[in-house]
């Protein structure tokens, strides 16, 4: 249990078949109000139905180096981060995140609970020793809070990203090590 800015009581946890719809409508959601993502609004409804995130939510909770969370207000899903590790034996000590929050909670903790979460996850796993992320040069909150849990840039894509404007982000690359590497 965490406790957000504001004193709202909030839930991260992991993922379950019970959430699948939710967390499709929750995806939407968050792609509809943001252009801080890589997937666009109509990519995600083209590509994820509720079968796909049922088939989603089970690879994540059958792999023990994957975790899918939900961050909850009272019976609400307000957040979501995804953890995947390398599909190669070299670099299964690696793993990537990407997270959304809904926009009325946005700026009030959600993103640094879940991340919380997620680093006392990685430190407990036995395989992941580094947790990586991509971060668009222009998000400048998401740059603030991976630096204030201890995430340090590492790499910068120039010109990674096409807005549809068709003015062009560098996407930066950070990470943190959870064990002694």
């Amino acid at each position: 249990m965490f406790s957000l800015k504001n004193g709202t009581s909030l839930i991260v946890r992991e993922a379950n078949y019970n959430d699948a719809i939710f967390i499709n409508q929750m995806i939407a959601q968050i792609f509809s109000t943001t252009d801080q993502v890589l997937t666009s609004l109509d990519e995600f409804r083209n590509s994820m139905t509720l079968n796909e995130q049922l088939t989603r939510i089970k690879d994540y909770l059958e792999s023990p180096c994957k975790c899918l969370l939900v961050a909850e207000v009272g019976q609400k899903l307000v957040g979501t981060l995804d953890f995947w590790n390398g599909h190669r034996k070299r670099i299964e000590h690696t793993g990537e995140f990407g997270m959304g929050v809904v926009s009325e909670y946005r700026n009030l903790g959600v993103g640094k609970c879940m991340i919380e979460f997620l680093l006392k996850w990685a430190t407990e796993n036995p395989i992941i020793e580094k947790v990586k992320l991509c971060v668009f040069a222009s998000n400048e909150n998401g740059i603030h809070l991976y630096k204030k849990m201890g995430f340090i840039e590492e790499g910068r894509r120039i010109a990674e990203i096409k807005m549809e404007d068709g003015k062009y982000l560098d996407v930066i690359e950070m990470y943190v090590s959870v064990k002694n590497t």
